[in-house]
């Protein structure tokens, strides 16, 4: 009886090593799983993001195309008042290349044929009141946001300054309505809010959603609208009012909304330095 003891002993435990290594291949089976699921998980994201980079890719290469195209034209004028309108006829430039040139790049990055539709990010348009209300709030949002933003800042020790070209002209001018100071206006009023909303709404906004999703398209866009100031100081009010600006246009389906409150922000900043 006792070596048939000692038998059963000994497949007792056989069996419990065989038990403890099936456990140790199962745990490291699931390691292995885990470690493919989470490189599939980073793997679909960036897939994901990765369109939304091109796209802000593509429209600063037309930004760089603007900067050399307009950037020629107007060294002849040297450093006077038409200055002042350089930086929206560049962000116009980079719009007219970012549209021709941007949608045929993601089709050759996406791998589709010509005849294949593109992804779009459609948006339907509110009514005339609708549109008006939500442009008023849109106003009042982002003057209310960028002053809090301003007292936040401000209270952390971080000082927000106004872009220094801006600011030369509003000394210069001593609040009158000099040639240098018309121009500012002009160039703030109209040309920087239509070329700027052109770029980073019109287009870039639509194309993002379409290829990334709202959230990125949101995010990258305000990000790319405060780059594009060169103001390190203002770099959270420029990346508020880019957000602000993209849910007035998501919201009513019409630029021309994002255009108005663009203006009417720029207007009372302008009123504020000259007159405040």
């Amino acid at each position: 009886e006792e070596p048939a003891e000692q038998d059963a002993s000994a497949d007792g435990e056989g069996d419990a090593v065989d038990d403890d290594e099936e456990s140790a291949e199962e745990a490291g089976a699931r390691q292995v799983v885990g470690g493919l699921g989470f490189v599939g998980l980073v793997s679909s994201r960036w897939s994901r993001l990765w369109p939304g980079f091109t796209e802000v890719g593509m429209a600063f290469a037309g930004l760089i195309v603007g900067w050399l195209v307009a950037g020629s034209v107007f060294s002849a004028f040297g450093s006077g008042p038409w200055s002042l309108v350089l930086g929206p006829i560049i962000t116009g430039v980079a719009a007219l290349f970012y549209a021709k040139v941007g949608p045929r790049w993601a089709r050759a990055a996406d791998g589709r044929d010509d005849d294949e539709p593109e992804p779009t990010h459609d948006l339907p348009r509110a009514s005339f009141l609708r549109t008006l209300l939500v442009v008023i709030n849109g106003i009042a949002f982002a003057i209310g946001g960028s002053i809090l933003l301003g007292w936040l800042l401000e209270a952390v020790g971080l000082s927000v300054q106004e872009q220094g070209t801006v600011l030369d002209v509003v000394e210069r001018s001593g609040g009158g309505l000099s040639t240098e100071a018309m121009t500012l206006a002009v160039s703030a009023l109209l040309l920087a809010p239509v070329a700027e909303e052109w770029l980073f709404r019109g287009l870039l906004f639509r194309r993002v959603a379409a290829r990334s999703g709202r959230v990125v398209a949101y995010t990258l866009t305000a990000l790319g609208f405060a780059a594009l100031h060169v103001n390190p100081t203002g770099i959270f009010i420029y990346a508020w009012l880019g957000l602000v600006f993209a849910a007035v246009y998501e919201r009513t389906g019409w630029l021309g909304a994002a255009i108005a409150v663009h203006m009417g922000n720029n207007a009372f900043v302008l009123g504020v330095l000259f007159y405040g």
